[in-house]
């Protein structure tokens, strides 16, 4: 089903195709989720799209799919090959500054957005929350300012600070970059920094973890 929407898309005129993978929250909570192989091949699918596409493809609760990116984008590296330019279709890692002046309209930004990094979601009674999905709340916007609240809630604080992440995230060399999906590290343990529980990846590098 997926190749059959990939095809499509590629006759379509569009300018990004936004993937979401969904978490065990909300309506979702009794869906069958893919298992955490199949998300390593949905992005290889989506990898090879982006290659040959002419939209940029965004990703939402896939957060490792950035440190997927990242290892194929070494790979020629690694044989001495000179790597594709293909920024262009990465949004969530061009070299291009904030702001930039692109074809297609839409602004590149440098890092991956994150829980407690860039992002907020305020609900409609003023809560803030770092996203849509992790309902916990950092403040109210009608007590507090939301800048006060973005820049100095414990729970924005500790989101931001990838010592505090559990597991095999705690001890990633891709932490910063990824950082696994907190929303559903939530969903699945009741604890928003134990590890991501779909990613097959091994950390290569022992880093140390600290909790706060």
């Amino acid at each position: 089903m997926l190749a059959d929407i990939i095809v499509l898309l590629e006759t379509l005129d569009i300018t990004q195709w936004s993937v979401f993978f969904l978490l065990h929250s909300g309506r979702c909570s009794s869906v069958d989720l893919i298992s955490a192989l199949e998300f390593e091949e949905v992005f290889g699918k989506l990898y090879e799209t982006s290659q040959r596409a002419l939209f940029d493809i965004k990703s939402t609760e896939a957060q490792h799919y950035r440190r997927y990116l990242l290892q194929r984008c070494t790979e020629p590296r690694q044989i001495g090959e000179q790597p594709a330019q293909t920024y262009n279709r990465m949004p969530q890692f061009s070299p291009l500054p904030v702001g930039a002046e692109t074809s297609d309209g839409i602004e590149r930004a440098l890092r991956g957005i994150n829980y407690g990094k860039s992002f907020v979601f305020i609900s409609h009674l003023g809560e803030v929350y770092p996203s849509g999905f992790l309902a916990l709340s950092g403040g109210n916007v009608r007590r507090q300012s939301l800048a006060d609240i973005y820049r100095n809630s414990p729970l924005f604080r500790k989101l931001r600070d990838s010592r505090n992440l559990e597991g095999k995230c705690g001890v990633c060399e891709y932490r910063e970059t990824c950082g696994g999906s907190r929303a559903r590290s939530f969903a699945a343990t009741g604890d928003m920094f134990a590890e991501e529980p779909y990613c097959v990846y091994e950390p290569r590098v022992s880093l140390q973890p600290r909790r706060a």
